[in-house]
């Protein structure tokens, strides 16, 4: 799988990832159905603004997304899904790495930030193969419920 092309989120692909993008088992967290606030957020352009983008293979088929929430100067956190016929097939890593160069190659952070359900043990591994270090656990509310979510983060090299 070739991750060719990143851009802003279109609404065709943030319907497509809001309303037929279904995790199985327990990743079925996941869903933007699952979480009205992300729902919102991703199918409405005003509140979705610059900060989504689509990630696309070499056929122009969307293969994940990315958002970017600036927390400072010099810290972006970062969220993100792959396509869930994707996930499981050790495309992880160069889907993190391929974001991650995007950043430095648009941005001047220093400091990448995300947070993961704790339970998604195959995610924290990938996050972890990409160099990010775990600086801590939060209770937080998602999907009509409060759940631990590990944070990890990353400096830039530069």
């Amino acid at each position: 799988m070739i991750f060719k092309k990143i851009a802003h989120l279109t609404q065709a692909n943030a319907d497509q990832i809001a309303r037929k993008w279904h995790y199985g088992g327990q990743y079925s967290f996941y869903d933007m159905e699952n979480d009205l606030e992300d729902l919102e957020e991703i199918i409405t352009p005003k509140l979705r603004g610059d900060k989504y983008y689509q990630v696309v293979d070499d056929q122009d088929e969307l293969v994940g997304y990315f958002c970017l929430e600036r927390l400072s100067e010099e810290k972006v956190e970062v969220g993100l899904g792959l396509r869930p016929d994707l996930t499981g097939h050790g495309l992880g890593l160069n889907f993190v790495k391929g974001i991650e160069e995007f950043i430095q190659n648009n941005f001047n952070y220093r400091i990448i930030a995300l947070s993961v359900a704790s339970f998604n043990k195959r995610a924290i591994k990938v996050y972890q193969g990409a160099g990010f270090k775990i600086t801590g656990s939060k209770m937080q509310k998602s999907n009509d419920g409060v759940y631990e979510f590990r944070n990890l983060s990353k400096t830039m090299d530069r």
